[in-house]
């Protein structure tokens, strides 16, 4: 073979596109182009000694097919180190592959628990290993050994798969199996959300649960939809019953407002008939709140409409009471005067007196007028708390009173049987001291009620009148003497001017009286003008005359001396008052 075959066979090698370099196949193609050119050195050789007759200073030329194979050689290592690279390239994503698969076999091996799952993932890796080509020798060895171990280790987690799933097949199916058993025990539960809130709670732990055996799971999953259809037929039926129901509600909740609408047309003319009709719109209104639930989107609808009816209603019923509020200002106002006056006497200490302003004010009340039932109400609960305030202390101290009455009673009921037994043992030898120490004894106890004081005190005043009789006092004398012990009583008493004052009352009365007679008695004498004096008749209503003067007299005299004593009375207690308030200045000047 000459050099230009060689050259043409070297390229037509090297530009091939299925090209791969090959060490021996180019070192034989070396060799061959060396043995030619050897062969061309000897050509040469012997020229040259031919023609300068020796061999001495010879060089041998390449020719131009020793440097095309020079250059083909040239791009023959070209493309065996770009073949190199790219070799190298694919070697290290072959590795990065593997290392790749190795990880993803790795992880099947550590968290995939289906078996079937599993294995299909197992296989696609092993499918992909065998596809994938070689690596880098350094790494091949290493990649192989780690590959082998975790197929090993994939076969044996598969059998600890394949049981452990066995034991949750049997545990799924225990799970569900009581799932089944607790949707069929809501068949006794009375509330139907708790129902519908359980089942869905249910069905919850229902999809939580895993698979079961096959063999088992047609019957298991009929079950289960058998006990899911009977609880939902029971609460579809249940919302059809509530449907209905809702819609009931939402009729009568539209006659309602058919009702309120109907009034708020009504013209209004006066305050009665407005009374009547907001009493009736009110009675609606609690109808209303007694009408339950009238459905999603409705309900509001309808409430809107009964609200608007009702505002309307009140709106018109606001402007007719404008209008009529000047007469009710002045009955308002008067009540609270009244208000006022209660509020001011509730506090007053003169009970009595206080009671009497008290009725008088309960009594203008109900004079004054009326307004509105709702301010009506409001007002006169402020105006009768003051009058239970006040009554239900008066009752609370006249209790107190009647407890104290009654013990004094008990006192003075005892002072009388003393007084009896020693009227009955004798006094002249004390004389009238004895009577004066009565009537001090007798001044000590308090009062003892308007009740009993009549029956105390005449029996203490007969005591008293025996006992002046014992000590051969006269008529008169008694007289006088009963009537002093009378006003040194009254003026001992704890409520002297008040008892003194109803004496005097009680004299003013008596000396009227006595003057009416008076007065009779002298028109009676008007019949006897032309008469003798010594006509019987005549001295006889003259004597009368004189008995009746004699008695005014008395009576004024007895009046007078009560004003004396409550004279007496007024100037001690201003004394009192003078040098209680000159000894709260001494006081304060030795503070100061």
């Amino acid at each position: 073979m000459s050099k230009v075959e060689l050259n043409s066979e070297f390229e037509s090698w090297i530009i091939s596109e299925e090209f791969t370099p090959d060490k021996e196949k180019y070192q034989e193609l070396v060799d061959r182009m060396n043995a030619l050119k050897e062969e061309s050195s000897k050509q040469q050789l012997e020229e040259h000694a031919a023609e300068n007759g020796s061999e001495e200073g010879f060089e041998y030329n390449n020719d131009k097919d020793d440097s095309r194979f020079a250059e083909l050689r040239d791009i023959y290592h070209e493309k065996r180190k770009k073949a190199e690279a790219e070799r190298k390239v694919e070697q290290d994503t072959n590795a990065k592959i593997k290392q790749d698969l190795l990880k993803e076999l790795q992880d099947l091996i550590q968290d995939e628990e289906n078996i079937g799952l599993a294995y299909k993932r197992f296989d696609a890796i092993k499918v992909k290993w065998g596809e994938t080509g070689q690596t880098v020798p350094d790494k091949r060895r290493e990649l192989q050994a780690e590959y082998s171990r975790l197929m090993e280790q994939f076969y044996y987690n598969i059998k600890i798969y394949r049981e452990l799933q066995i034991h949750d097949l049997k545990k799924n199916q225990e799970l569900k199996l009581e799932v089944i058993e607790k949707i069929k025990a809501l068949e006794s539960e009375k509330s139907v959300n708790q129902i519908d809130f359980l089942v869905h709670q249910y069905l919850d732990e229902w999809d939580q649960l895993g698979p079961t055996f096959k063999e088992e799971w047609e019957k298991i999953r009929e079950d289960f939809k058998n006990a899911i259809s009977t609880v939902f037929d029971r609460i579809k039926s249940h919302r059809k019953e509530v449907k209905e129901e809702h819609q009931q509600n939402l009729d009568a909740k539209m006659a309602l407002v058919t009702k309120v609408a109907e009034i708020a047309a009504t013209e209004l003319t006066e305050v009665k008939q407005v009374q009547m009709l907001t009493r009736d719109v009110i009675e609606i209104q609690k109808e209303w709140k007694k009408i339950g639930y009238g459905g999603r989107g409705k309900n509001d609808s309808v409430w809107v409409d009964f609200r608007k009816a009702c505002d309307e209603y009140f709106a018109s019923r606001k402007a007719f009471l404008d209008e009529n509020n000047k007469e009710f200002d002045k009955v308002k106002e008067r009540k609270h005067s009244l208000i006022e006056k209660a509020k001011e006497a509730h506090l007053g200490e003169d009970l009595d007196k206080m009671a009497n302003v008290l009725k008088g004010l309960q009594r203008e009340w109900k004079q004054s007028g009326r307004l509105l039932p709702q301010e009506e109400y409001k007002l006169f609960k402020e105006f009768r708390k003051y009058c239970d305030d006040f009554f239900n202390r008066k009752k609370k101290e006249t209790e107190e009173a009647t407890k104290a009455f009654e013990e004094n009673v008990k006192q003075k009921e005892a002072l009388i049987a003393e007084f009896a037994a020693e009227l009955e043992a004798g006094i002249k030898e004390k004389g009238e001291a004895v009577i004066e120490e009565w009537k001090t004894k007798w001044a000590q106890i308090g009062d003892a009620g308007e009740r009993a004081v009549k029956n105390t005190e005449s029996a203490f005043n007969s005591l008293i009148s025996k006992a002046f009789q014992s000590l051969g006092i006269t008529k008169e004398q008694l007289e006088e003497k009963r009537f002093e012990a009378k006003l040194d009583i009254l003026s001992n008493k704890g409520n002297a001017t008040e008892s003194l004052q109803k004496e005097k009352m009680f004299l003013i009365g008596k000396i009227k009286e006595a003057q009416v007679v008076l007065v009779q008695l002298e028109g009676k004498l008007d019949f006897f003008k032309f008469s003798d004096d010594k006509n019987p008749l005549k001295r006889d209503v003259m004597s009368k005359i004189e008995a009746a003067q004699d008695d005014v007299a008395q009576l004024k005299d007895k009046k007078k001396r009560i004003d004396l004593a409550m004279k007496e009375l007024a100037r001690a207690e201003a004394a009192e008052t003078a040098a209680a308030e000159q000894s709260e200045n001494d006081s304060a000047e030795s503070a100061e």
